[in-house]
């Protein structure tokens, strides 16, 4: 416990000294971890998940600090030395594109986590009845409060809240103040009355301490109501050996506990900036430490039933949240882990949107409702909780939200990448004019990458109207390199589910733009039969004319069998065979730069001069990775006019399978 909590004081600390610079803009912010490569997602780090937190740090850092380079990584060292971890790590950073969580897991495969829609999966016979005990924090008040009134409404369990809130009888006189505005201006005029000379801030706190009183009243009797016998404790549920004691007295009156919900959770937002220690810790504290007692104490009891409450600022963060956020990203990190111990137990780490009520004050659900987030209704929160624990096992991590789904509100998505010669040697080779000059295929890449990364999905990825405003020229190459960002912003023109991203250096306009989306299309292998006529060509190597001015890191095309007005046909390299660095992105930017450069002999054949390519209508990815060594490719010719041509090419795969599709690539001259 204290090497848990150190490792996440340490890490906000690193935060906050931070903080003053990423708030100006520029920077790179990186937290790793080792909770098995997963995120702790697979359970089968259990020991580690308590470590977890720090991804809740760097979502939070990436909300507050939109200019920073923020990066999660969960690297599972297993066997591996120092070297090899940093190695992972570094490796990550340079190449791993878009994705700003990965896990890296010991055999070198690289993790991803997706949020997948899903309905609830039925549990067959309940596991909560009339003989059930379950204990509850923070369930004497609140949106916990509210859930277990459903859970007793159903199923009629035996019900023992935990909390620190004093449920004395209040003062008499006092019932007629319904809220804390008339109980305060009460209170004053009894203490003015008596002569007490209490402060505004006493009498304030007073106010409160009577009105969380009612509330836990209220809740038992709405229990027993509901025809489930309930009973309150008050302890500390940070406190192992108070809590210990307490549920002692439990099980000699009720049995033993079969459910623990644990709902407890408190808030002192700021910015990390202005985050302390001693802000964080009761935020902290009473989610972790106050789990980590729950199962110390119930260790022994025969459990079929774990529900915890967590929050989507532990999956999105949420500026001013950073502790609040690593406190529910450790809850659903042991969930899972407990999920894997206890496979016989239902275990659900339910990370909720906002509730209408309950820790969103007034003012926070305006700011909600500004963002387009739309608050959970108690009644229908409630049940849905009631439903996941009427739900199978297995599950351990779900978001609920309200509204059609949770995605993040009005966010500007962004990605940076360094251009160095150390990054992407092989631009060297791709300089038509002497100066190096970034490749379409690169950028379409990187297009992938990012709709891979924010527009998680299993099919197709689809890049429409891609544009070259801009040729980037790379005259820094071999020196401090060039910064690229790919900014997406949500609502792209004629893709309502799609985004609009586009690439720009550090200052000016955009010099690509595109839509990335995704697509459940499956190609037309017809489509892609050999061009009639094909001619060999009038050089003897297809690098050897005037057409391509692409070096040796560059000669994609292995065998150019033909080019006629219909189209072309050729084997083209991929980046494993040209030696090119990396390979964790969407497509093989090696084999589509391929096909394009047999697009520009074409375009030669049909214009007779050089061309560029400018633009593409369309890109699907199928298959997505880099080939298998060569793969073959057709260029189809559709139309040529004064100023240019326009044609589409695809990657055959072994077999016919067609890996990627470029249609409506726009060829216009080259400028001599």
């Amino acid at each position: 416990p204290d090497e848990a909590r150190e490792v996440h004081r340490s890490a906000l600390r690193s935060a906050r000294a931070l903080a003053p610079r990423a708030v100006e803009g520029g920077g790179l912010f990186v937290t790793v971890q080792d909770t098995g490569g997963d995120f702790g997602l697979g359970g089968h780090a259990p020991g580690r998940a308590w470590l977890g937190g720090t991804a809740g740090l760097a979502r939070t850092a990436a909300k507050e600090w939109p200019d920073v380079q923020v990066r999660a990584l969960d690297c599972e060292r297993g066997g591996r030395d120092d070297e090899e971890v940093a190695d992972a790590i570094v490796c990550e950073l340079l190449e791993g594109g878009a994705d700003t969580e990965v896990g890296l897991r010991t055999d070198g495969t690289r993790a991803l986590l997706r949020m997948v829609p899903a309905p609830l999966t039925p549990g067959g016979a309940p596991r909560i009845g009339e003989n059930s005990v379950i204990v509850a924090t923070g369930g004497a008040r609140g949106v916990t409060a509210a859930a277990l009134l459903d859970l007793a409404r159903t199923h009629r369990p035996r019900i023992v809240l935990l909390g620190r809130t004093e449920a004395a009888a209040e003062p008499a006189g006092l019932a007629s103040a319904t809220d804390e505005r008339a109980l305060t201006r009460l209170l004053a005029e009894r203490a003015r009355d008596a002569a007490e000379g209490s402060s505004p801030a006493r009498i304030a706190e007073e106010a409160q301490r009577i009105l969380a009183a009612r509330e836990v009243r209220a809740t038992l009797a709405g229990l027993e109501a509901a025809g489930s016998p309930a009973r309150y404790v008050r302890v500390d549920v940070r406190d192992a050996d108070a809590l210990t004691a307490a549920l002692c007295e439990v099980r000699a009156t009720w049995g033993p506990v079969t459910g623990i919900v644990h709902g407890a959770g408190v808030l002192a937002d700021k910015r990390i900036a202005d985050k302390t220690d001693e802000q964080a810790e009761p935020v902290m504290a009473t989610k972790v430490d106050g789990l980590r007692a729950l199962l110390t104490a119930t260790a022994d009891d025969p459990l079929d039933t774990i529900l915890l409450f967590s929050s989507v600022a532990a999956v999105f963060g949420n500026a001013g949240q950073s502790d609040y956020a690593m406190a529910n990203e450790v809850l659903q990190q042991v969930a899972s882990a407990e999920q894997a111990r206890r496979p016989d137990c239902l275990v659900r780490c339910v990370a909720w949107g906002p509730w209408q009520g309950g820790m969103v004050t007034p003012a926070l659900a305006a700011h909600f409702g500004r963002s387009g987030v739309p608050l959970i209704p108690p009644a229908q929160g409630a049940a849905a909780c009631t439903a996941e624990l009427d739900g199978a096992a297995g599950e351990a991590r779900v978001v609920l939200t309200a509204g059609d789904g949770p995605a993040a509100a009005d966010e500007r998505l962004r990605a940076q990448v360094l251009v160095t010669s150390d990054t992407l040697p092989q631009l060297a080779d791709h300089a038509p004019a002497g100066v190096p000059v970034l490749p379409v295929a690169l950028v379409l890449n990187w297009f992938a990458g990012a709709a891979a990364a924010w527009l998680p999905t299993e099919g197709p990825l689809v890049l429409r109207d891609l544009r070259v405003y801009r040729k980037y020229d790379l005259p820094e190459l071999e020196g401090v390199g060039h910064r690229l960002t790919v900014l997406g912003s949500r609502g792209a023109p004629g893709s309502p589910d799609g985004l609009e991203a586009e690439l720009r250096a550090e200052e000016g306009p955009a010099h690509f733009r595109a839509v990335v989306d995704t697509g459940d299309d499956a190609p037309d292998r017809s489509s892609w039969d050999t061009p009639a006529d094909l001619k060999p060509l009038d050089v003897a190597a297809p690098y050897h004319g005037d057409v391509l001015f692409h070096g040796p890191r560059f000669h994609a095309l292995r065998e150019v069998r033909g080019v006629s007005e219909h189209g072309a046909e050729a084997t083209v390299a991929g980046l494993r065979s040209l030696g090119w660095p990396g390979g964790h992105g969407p497509l093989d930017p090696a084999a589509v730069d391929g096909a394009l450069q047999l697009a520009l002999l074409w375009g030669e054949k049909v214009l007779g001069t050089a061309t560029l390519p400018m633009a593409v209508a369309e890109c699907r990815v199928y298959r997505r990775g880099p080939v298998d060594d060569a793969v073959r490719c057709v260029v189809r010719g559709r139309k040529a006019h004064d100023t240019g041509a326009r044609c589409d090419a695809a990657l055959i795969g072994p077999g016919g399978s067609v890996l990627l599709e470029l249609t409506g690539v726009e060829l216009v001259s080259r400028p001599s």
